[in-house]
């Protein structure tokens, strides 16, 4: 497809938006991520070494019970930790499926839903596109947590013909019209995304039979 001069400036138009919204997003991810780490999970550490000089002075039933809140309040410890995982910057040093993974192990911590990614971990994609990628299946993934209701999510990469699929199904209760709600904020952003790194975005639901979302973006060019 060839773009004409008024669609070419459309575009950049759109991933300069684009751009300056994935910076925000990072700003205030990363702020709320270290809030986290020095407010509630220093309260929490503090808790547990108060709780150690209690147990050291306990016995029987007492002790027991203090054994069991130490053990809740570090199991809340890592899932906060996963938490600042999944708010912080990707990092695809790793390859893009493994940043994913990590994403999706602290979205679906302490979830029924079963989650998986199967294909390649690493991407023939510039950095730009890989983070692109990263942001639309973060709100694919917050949205099949949320809503779904699904007792497996399943994400696969795959290498085609001069480009890289990234499909997310899930075996959720579904809904009619969701590709079609352009007007919802979540699904239009995370289709300008797409559209600003030249690609492609499918969303298929129907009631009982889940929901799928595909990205196709173009490979880099071989060099």
């Amino acid at each position: 497809m060839v773009l004409t001069g008024s669609a070419l400036e459309i575009s950049d138009e759109l991933r300069g938006l684009l751009g300056q919204l994935a910076g925000i997003e990072t700003r205030e991810r990363s702020v709320l991520a270290e809030v986290i780490h020095d407010e509630p999970i220093q309260l929490i550490v503090a808790a547990i070494l108060r709780i150690d000089l209690m147990h050291a002075h306990s016995s029987g039933e007492d002790a027991e019970q203090l054994d069991e809140i130490a053990t809740l309040l570090e199991s809340s410890v890592d899932r906060l930790r996963r938490l600042i995982e999944a708010l912080s910057p990707p990092n695809l040093t790793d390859g893009l499926g493994s940043a994913l993974q990590v994403l999706a192990d602290g979205i679906f911590d302490e979830a029924t839903t079963r989650f998986r990614i199967t294909g390649p971990m690493h991407a023939d994609l510039a950095v730009p596109a890989e983070e692109t990628v990263f942001r639309i299946f973060r709100e694919a993934m917050v949205n099949a947590r949320k809503h779904s209701s699904a007792g497996n999510v399943t994400l696969h990469l795959e290498e085609l013909d001069g480009a890289f699929r990234v499909t997310l199904t899930d075996d959720g209760i579904g809904a009619d019209g969701l590709d079609a709600d352009i007007g919802h904020l979540g699904t239009a952003t995370m289709r300008a995304r797409a559209i600003a790194e030249g690609g492609q975005l499918r969303i298929a639901s129907k009631p009982g039979l889940g929901t799928t979302v595909a990205l196709t973006l173009p490979v880099l060019a071989p060099r």
